[in-house]
């Protein structure tokens, strides 16, 4: 039987050039970090302009390398606000 990992990404869009990026979502989401575009220099909050959340799934052999990832589900963009 294969291990498991896991990681929370969430996908954003510079409002200004468009260029995406993928974060982990403890620091997009749940922090709500501010972040400079590479390409064009404009600076904008991961949050507000987050696309899509995934959970990524890591299929993992007896030594722990990866041998597969999958998208395993969409959480919500909202997060836990508590």
């Amino acid at each position: 039987m294969s291990e498991v990992a896991w990681l929370d990404v969430t996908i954003m869009r510079c409002p200004n050039c468009g260029r995406y990026y993928a974060e982990s979502s403890w620091y997009a989401i749940e922090m709500e970090s501010d972040i400079e575009c590479g390409e064009c220099g404009y600076t904008f909050n991961t949050r507000k302009n987050a696309v899509d959340r995934i959970l990524l799934e890591f299929e993992l052999d007896s030594s722990g390398k990866v041998k597969n990832v999958r998208v395993n589900m969409h959480p919500s963009l909202e997060g836990d606000k508590s």
